[in-house]
């Protein structure tokens, strides 16, 4: 006799049919982004999520089996288009100085995100870094930096000793810290944030 499958390995047979007929996981995902509005990231609960998304709790574990799954899905959608942005403004061959743009943009454009800005409040930060660590976030991160590392290092600007992985993680940490906490120590504008990766980034990336 066949094994009846499980909730969280196949939709519920009722919204099955429903899920043809409209996009359950982009409901699911605009009724996330409403539930962080309405309760805070960290006081969201599984259930606010499918009351919003007019779906079963089952249903809501068919696309995202934990909340974890669901935080990092809006993570990923906000920074693929930040990402987008940056591509559409900077010159990846421009070595340091563009690095430092992308980073000025990615720090500028997170604290105009509601959503990013949810995702760094005190309550929800440590979720957040945790989740910038998993290989789909590495991956996007991979993607932006990459060729601009290359093109620094094919121009002789950036050392040697340490593999992209590792400066990836410095960057993300300082874009994280200047994020959350950027405006308690002074950094609350592009000129402040440039001064202090001018200062303190680009003489850490040279040779």
């Amino acid at each position: 006799m066949p094994k009846r499958a499980s909730a969280a390995t196949a939709e519920p047979a009722a919204e099955a049919a429903t899920s043809r007929r409209r996009n359950v996981r982009e409901d699911i995902y605009g009724a996330a982004l409403a539930s962080f509005e309405r309760h805070g990231v960290r006081r969201t609960l599984m259930e606010d999520v499918a009351r919003e998304a007019g779906v079963s709790r089952p249903t809501i574990y068919y696309y995202f089996p934990d909340k974890d799954a669901l935080v990092l899905e809006v993570i990923v959608r906000q920074v693929r288009e930040i990402h987008r942005r940056i591509r559409e403004q900077i010159d990846p061959v421009g070595g340091l100085e563009a690095m430092i743009e992308a980073s000025l943009t990615t720090i500028r454009l997170s604290g105009e995100n509601q959503y990013l800005q949810l995702l760094t409040q005190p309550d929800s930060a440590g979720l957040t870094a945790r989740l910038a660590e998993s290989d789909i976030v590495m991956g996007l991160q991979r993607e932006l930096w990459y060729p601009m590392l290359g093109a620094a290092r094919d121009r002789g600007e950036l050392r040697t000793d340490r593999d992209f992985d590792d400066i990836i993680r410095w960057i993300t940490f300082l874009e994280f810290s200047l994020i959350t906490n950027g405006e308690v120590f002074g950094f609350s504008g592009d000129a402040e944030c440039r001064d202090a990766l001018a200062a303190y980034l680009v003489p850490a990336l040279r040779p």
